[in-house]
C-alpha cells in the first residue's frame, strides 16, 4: 500500500481514531497489529520473515540483559546475525547466480532460470536500527526491552517500514509509554507535513523523474551537454524531493499516533560543507554512521600512540564512514564509488586543520559561505552519477557535460511557424521548458522553507495562500491519480 494513496490516509485516519479511544495498555499492541497487517499489503512473505528477525533481535537483547557475563558475546551474535541477515537477502546478487548454476546441475533449476530471493521492504533500515539496540545495551545505554510488543512496534512501526527514518530505541520506545497529546496545533503540524510533502512528491519528484529520457544516463553521448546539465539538476532535486517528502508524510501521518519520528532533511543543498551537507541528509541515517562508525573508528585512532594518529584521525574516519554508507546503499561499486567521493570530500575540508585551526562557518565572510554552497551543491550533483547509473555510463555522461552544442534555433523557430512538425526539445539541442520551470519551482520552495525556518513553515502563510497551496496539491492529486504517474518511492528499494 503506497503512502500516497488514499486508501492508505484513509486506513492511517480510521486506525488513529481507534488508537485514541483504546485503554493506554492496548495502544503498542493496536500499533504492531497495524504495522504487520500494512506489512501484509506487501507481502505475507514480508511478514513472516520480519516476525522472524523482530524475534531473534529481542531473544538477543534479552540475553544480553540477563547474562552480563555474557553480555560481549551475545553482542557479537547479535551483530553477525543482522550483518548476515542483510548480506544473505539483500545482497544476494554476489552468491545466487553461483548457486544457480549448481542448482541447475543438481536439477532443481531449468538452465534458463535463475535462483531468486524476495527481499523485504525496508530491509536495510529494520538492519541499523537492530544493530543500534545491539550496540547500545552492550555500552549499557539502554536496559533490553522485555515487552515483545513494544519492541515489535520499535522494529516494524509502519510509519517508519518503508524508508525511515532510522529510530534509537532508547529514544523511540519511551514514545510509546507517553505519546503526545492529540491537540489542535499537533493536528495542524501533521498537515503541514503532510501537505508539504505530498507537494514535494507531486509537484517536483515525480515530474522532474518522468521528465528525464530513459536513456540520458544510459547513452547520455545521444544529448549535449546543455542538457545532460539539466538532467542531472533533475535528478538531484527529484531524488531529494522524492525522500525528503515521504519523511515528510509519515512524520505527519505518525503525528497522528502521539508519536514524533525524527526529521531526516533539512535543505541539504544550502550547505555550505559537506560536514553541514551530512548533517542536513538523510539526518537519522547521518547521525547512526558518526555514532556506531564515525566516533568509534576516531577514539581507536586517538588512542594510537604513534606520530601519525592526529592525521590519520582526520583522514581515516571520514573515509571508513562514507563507505560504510555506500555500502549500506548498496554492495555495488558504483554505491562505493559514491560514498568514497563523499568521504574524499570531506577529507579535502578537514586538511587545512592539520596546519592550523579551522574558522567555523558562521564566521567566514558572507562570499565564502555562498561559495561552499555553491561548490557543495556542484560536488554533490556529480556523485550522484555514479549513486544512479554505472560506473562507465558515469564517466561517459560527465564527459558530456563538457561538450555543449550550439541550439538549433532555426529548426525551433521553423516549428514554432508550423513549417516543422514538433518531435523532442533535444532535436533543438535545448532543455525541456518544462522541467527548467519545475527545477525552478522546487528551488524557491526550498528558499521559502528556508525562510521560514521550520519544515511546517506553511503554517505561517496567509490563509489565502494556504487555501490556494491545497487546491494546486488536489488537482496534482487528481491528475496523478488519473495519468498513473504516482512513482514508488526511490528509498523503498533499500
Amino acid at each position: 500500500m503506497s503512502v500516497t494513496s488514499l486508501l492508505f490516509f484513509a486506513c492511517a485516519a480510521a486506525a488513529a481514531l481507534i488508537y485514541q479511544k483504546l485503554p493506554s495498555k492496548y495502544r503498542a499492541l493496536w500499533l504492531l497489529l497495524l504495522s504487520l497487517g500494512f506489512l501484509a499489503t506487501w507481502s505475507w512473505q514480508f511478514m513472516l520473515v520480519l516476525i522472524l528477525f523482530t524475534l531473534v533481535n529481542y531473544a538477543i537483547g534479552l540475553k544480553m540483559e540477563n547474562a552480563p557475563v555474557h553480555k560481549q558475546s551475545w553482542s557479537y551474535a547479535g551483530l553477525a546475525f543482522n550483518l548476515l541477515f542483510l548480506f544473505l537477502l539483500k545482497y544476494n546478487d554476489f552468491y545466487l547466480p553461483e548457486f544457480s548454476k549448481l542448482f541447475v546441475k543438481m536439477g532443481l533449476l531449468v538452465s534458463a532460470e535463475t535462483a531468486k530471493i524476495l527481499v523485504p521492504i525496508g530491509l536495510s533500515f529494520l538492519t541499523v536500527q537492530a544493530i543500534s539496540y545491539i550496540l547500545d545495551l552492550r555500552n549499557k545505554r539502554l536496559h533490553a526491552e522485555t515487552s515483545l510488543i513494544k519492541f515489535g512496534v520499535y522494529l516494524l512501526y509502519f510509519p517508519k517500514l518503508l524508508s525511515g527514518p532510522i529510530e534509537r530505541a532508547r529514544i523511540f520506545l519511551p514514545k510509546l509509554e507517553k505519546p503526545l497529546a492529540l491537540d489542535r496545533p499537533l493536528l495542524e503540524r501533521s498537515a503541514a507535513l503532510i501537505l508539504t510533502g505530498l507537494f514535494r512528491k507531486l509537484a517536483f519528484a515525480d515530474p522532474l523523474f518522468n521528465l528525464i529520457p530513459a536513456d540520458a544516463f544510459t547513452a547520455p553521448r545521444n544529448y549535449p551537454g546543455q542538457n545532460l546539465l539539466f538532467f542531472l539538476l533533475a535528478y538531484s532535486f527529484a531524488l531529494y524531493n522524492d525522500f525528503a517528502g515521504y519523511t515528510a508524510i509519515v512524520r505527519g501521518v505518525s503525528l497522528w499516533f502521539g508519536i514524533e519520528l525524527s526529521p531526516n532533511f533539512n535543505l541539504p543543498y544550502f550547505s555550505r560543507n559537506f560536514t553541514e551537507f551530512w548533517s542536513r541528509w538523510h539526518i537519522s541515517l547521518s547521525n547512526w554512521l558518526r555514532d556506531y562508525i564515525f566516533f568509534p573508528f576516531s577514539r581507536a585512532i586517538a588512542r594510537s600512540s604513534t606520530k601519525s594518529a592526529r592525521t590519520l584521525n582526520l583522514l581515516l574516519p571520514p573515509l571508513v564512514t562514507m563507505l560504510v554508507s555506500g555500502m549500506w546503499h548498496g554492495l555495488a561499486w558504483g554505491m562505493l564509488v559514491w560514498g568514497a567521493l563523499h568521504g574524499l570530500y570531506q577529507v579535502v575540508e578537514r586538511l587545512p586543520g592539520l596546519r592550523r585551526p579551522l574558522t567555523p562557518m558562521n564566521e567566514r565572510p558572507m562570499w565564502r559561505q555562498v561559495l561552499g554552497t555553491g561548490t557543495t551543491f556542484v560536488f554533490a550533483a556529480l556523485a550522484w552519477l555514479p549513486f544512479h547509473t554505472t560506473i562507465p555510463q558515469a564517466w561517459q555522461f560527465l564527459q558530456g557535460l563538457f561538450f555543449w552544442k550550439k541550439p538549433e534555433l532555426y529548426l525551433l523557430k521553423s516549428t514554432l511557424i508550423g513549417k516543422l512538425q514538433f518531435t523532442t526539445w533535444n532535436t533543438y539541442l535545448l532543455p525541456n521548458p518544462i522541467l527548467v520551470v519545475v527545477l525552478v519551482l522546487a528551488i524557491v520552495f526550498d528558499w521559502l522553507q528556508l525562510r521560514g525556518k521550520r519544515e511546517e513553515f506553511v503554517l505561517d502563510w496567509p490563509r489565502l495562500a494556504i487555501i490556494l497551496f491545497v487546491v494546486i496539491l488536489l488537482v496534482l492529486s487528481v491528475l496523478a491519480t488519473f495519468s498513473d504517474q504516482i512513482a514508488p518511492f526511490v528509498y523503498q528499494t533499500f
